[in-house]
């Protein structure tokens, strides 16, 4: 009897395992309903993101969507119509130092489906490709201008130093990074781009010509911006240039 009893023990433990593994389960683990668009959203850690919006664009009718929001799992589910060709996007808004940005994550599988229903599931990622290089990449960018004063005319040899201050736009610790821009005639000429959004202070150092020269940096089209060796970089959330910007000047 007592062996019995340990095995029906042991036999219950392993169902309210499976139970509680089918009350989250992985993007991995869900199937494809049919009629329904369905999916799993998780962080930049790999855990479910509550209240995330995800949106079904009907590709085949004009201003057609529909709209639903991840739930405490990180699950999103919603029936699809019976006409259509579909798209499925997600997007985030989280505050950081007083702005509230609005972020796009990064679908498994960004292919358009049918009315028979997909699975789309979601990361959130602060750096990386977001598909084609048309579409930019997830981290945010740094339009770099010379002063009008300034006789430095090959960016490429400057390096920028940005040290974080404070958590990123996602809580986890930033780290230091020591980048340069792109080379001229690439899309990266004058941009440093693809950088985790937070807060940093920035410095640069030209290092052409076998020199090493400390410049100053200012915050572009601020008038009570001054030039100074160490600069607050913040990255604005929208600009008519472009999202998650800042936009600096340099001069010797």
């Amino acid at each position: 009897m007592k062996n019995i009893h340990k095995y029906l023990t042991a036999f219950l433990f392993l169902l309210m395992a499976v139970a509680c593994e089918n009350e989250n389960p992985g993007p991995d683990n869900l199937e494809e309903e049919l009629g329904y668009a369905l999916g799993k959203v998780v962080d930049t850690q790999g855990k479910p993101l509550q209240g995330v919006e995800v949106v079904i664009e009907n590709t085949m009718i004009y201003n057609s969507s529909l709209v639903v929001f991840t739930d405490a799992n990180g699950l999103y589910k919603v029936r699809l119509p019976k006409v259509g060709t579909f798209a499925a996007s997600a997007t985030i808004k989280r505050k950081l130092n007083g702005k509230t940005y609005t972020l796009s994550l990064h679908p498994d599988n960004s292919d358009e489906f049918s009315i028979d229903g997909a699975v789309r599931n979601f990361e959130w990622k602060l750096t990386g490709a977001r598909g084609s290089e048309a579409q930019g990449k997830y981290g945010a960018t740094v339009s770099l201008n010379k002063y009008v004063l300034s006789q430095l005319y090959d960016s490429e040899n400057i390096e920028f130093t940005l040290v974080p201050k404070g958590a990123l736009i996602d809580g986890s610790t930033g780290k230091t990074l020591v980048v340069s821009p792109g080379e001229p005639y690439t899309e990266e000429y004058d941009f440093l781009t693809d950088i985790p959004l937070g807060r940093y202070e920035m410095t640069a150092v030209y290092k052409g010509n076998g020199q090493s020269i400390p410049l100053k940096l200012g915050k572009q089209f601020d008038e009570e911006s001054v030039f100074r060796t160490v600069l607050q970089l913040d990255f604005e959330p929208q600009t008519m240039w472009g999202n998650n910007l800042a936009i600096i000047q340099y001069t010797e």
